[in-house]
């Protein structure tokens, strides 16, 4: 598939140009921002503008002496400092992307040359190297420096052959750099792989259910309406949709909290996860650059829109609603492998004599939920001050993205281990297939790529093996999701 920019991107089309989508720029996109170009610059004949005819930072009020080719390419190299590990090529395409489709809104007032090259950056997979430290959440600076100092041919590509475009002037060296491309490109990657796994962990969350014979009331169209949270509605649909017309008695009639507080928990995530996918989606469409020229009105405005609050608040709320439905994963396992509370063998071990069974999972869950619950105490509401003083605020919206893609990395070994638990619960209980929607039974053909081996052994690889049935998981529950939808709306 190509992609043709500018559009409003989502966050799955970022995540498909990322994993090597193509693009193309429109010829009217062009066009526009050669014109927009031009206008910006007869605006900047009449007025100082920030970065171009002056310095930057606590040197704002400097007029800049050099010439515009060597002060932009002074900008560029002096910001082009990064650090740590090199982010992947995926991050990286995706970075790129995001930073042509902001471009081609005008706004930026930058040089075309600039959008032809970083399309044929992406059209060749001509990635710069990016590393992870450099951004305090007030633009990417180093990453798009150095990107910019690839484009120009002073630092190399990750494939040989890109033509460079040549020295960057003053009109288009800060703007390029003023923007949160990176951070973006990576919380619509996270926002768009927590909307799989959202999915996947109502998935899980239904063997769980059937498995400890769990009150489905707890979990009804019903109590979806006292939730009242925005997704709380469509989590129970989807959850009966999956469970269908499966029914067994309820072990109890009122479930610990593992069990009864699935919903209201899932429901602050997902709701967590659909805004942040809408912060993305609009910024990664937005031209945010400072300064900024409307050249329909004639003028530049200076602004601090870079100052990625917004983003950085839902990456926060989005870790901590994790954190909020993570231990109630690791309850579920503990009362499973309890003999009093599920009425099944201990740890799933059913040949007894001391066997640990599923024991561990409890232990790589917890130890996953200590990752989880570190990344949810919130950086937004940290600050640092820079230059001299004049960079007196910082947002972290890059530090919070990373410690929430910490977070997606030990969820996905909980609900691993959910699976896990779950379908070795189910393998050993009196649960006929009468007693299984379509939904479940497809889940647990999924799932017979798990061993069926209940003996005390190294469990490692059932991790792995369950750990790849998310996606497959996710699929199952939005395949019913969707069809229950239709039957409603028809």
């Amino acid at each position: 598939m190509t992609y043709t920019l500018p559009t409003e991107l989502t966050v799955h089309d970022i995540a498909a140009i990322a994993r090597g989508a193509g693009i193309r720029v429109s010829a009217s996109a062009r066009r526009d921002i050669a014109e927009h170009h031009r206008a910006a610059n007869t605006i900047a004949e009449t007025r100082p503008v920030y970065g171009r005819s002056t310095g930057v930072g606590a040197n704002r009020l400097t007029t800049a002496a050099a010439d515009p080719t060597t002060h932009g390419m002074n900008l560029l190299r002096s910001h082009a400092v990064d650090a740590g590990a090199p982010f992947g090529a995926e991050t990286t395409r995706a970075m790129l992307a995001v930073r042509l489709n902001q471009l081609l809104q005008p706004g930026s007032g930058i040089d075309p040359i600039l959008i032809d090259g970083l399309e044929r950056m992406l059209a060749g997979n001509h990635l710069p190297e990016v590393r992870r430290f450099g951004s305090i959440g007030t633009a990417d600076l180093p990453a798009l420096a150095g990107t910019a100092l690839a484009l120009t041919g002073e630092r190399p590509t990750s494939v040989d052959g890109f033509e460079p475009i040549g020295p960057i002037r003053a009109d288009s060296a800060l703007p390029f750099m003023s923007s949160s491309a990176l951070t973006l490109a990576g919380s619509a990657l996270a926002a768009a792989r927590l909307e799989t796994l959202t999915r996947a962990g109502l998935a899980a969350f239904a063997l769980s259910a059937l498995a400890a014979r769990a009150n489905p009331e707890a979990f009804s169209p019903e109590a979806a309406l006292a939730i009242g949270s925005p997704t709380s509605a469509a989590n129970a649909e989807t959850l009966n949709a999956l469970l269908g017309e499966a029914v067994w008695d309820p072990a109890r009639i009122q479930d610990p909290f593992a069990y009864r507080g699935f919903l209201p928990a899932a429901s602050v995530t997902t709701s967590a996860v659909r805004r942040l996918s809408e912060s993305a989606e609009t910024l990664c469409s937005s031209a945010q650059e400072n300064p900024r020229f409307f050249t329909d009105r004639g003028t530049v405005v200076h602004h601090g829109a870079f100052l990625e609050n917004w983003l950085a608040h839902e990456l926060d709320a989005t870790a901590i609603a994790l954190a909020q439905s993570a231990p109630l994963v690791v309850g579920r396992l503990r009362f499973i492998n309890d003999d009093a509370f599920s009425g099944l063998p201990r740890f799933l071990a059913p040949s007894g004599g001391g066997d640990s069974g599923t024991m561990i999972a409890e232990y790589v869950a917890a130890s996953a939920l200590g990752d989880i619950l570190a990344g949810a105490a919130p950086v937004s509401v940290q600050s640092v001050v820079l230059s001299c003083g004049v960079e007196d605020d910082a947002t972290f919206a890059t530090t919070a993205l990373g410690k929430l893609e910490r977070s997606i990395e030990a969820f996905e070994t909980l609900l691993a281990c959910e699976i896990l638990v779950a379908v070795r619960a189910l393998r050993l209980s009196d649960v006929s297939d009468e007693g299984m929607s379509p939904a479940v039974r497809r889940l647990l053909e999924l799932a017979s790529a798990l061993p069926e081996d209940l003996s005390d052994r190294d469990l490692r690889g059932d991790v792995e093996v369950a750990q790849s049935l998310l996606d497959g998981f996710a699929e199952v529950a939005a395949e019913v999701r969707a069809f229950t939808a239709v039957a409603a709306a028809s």
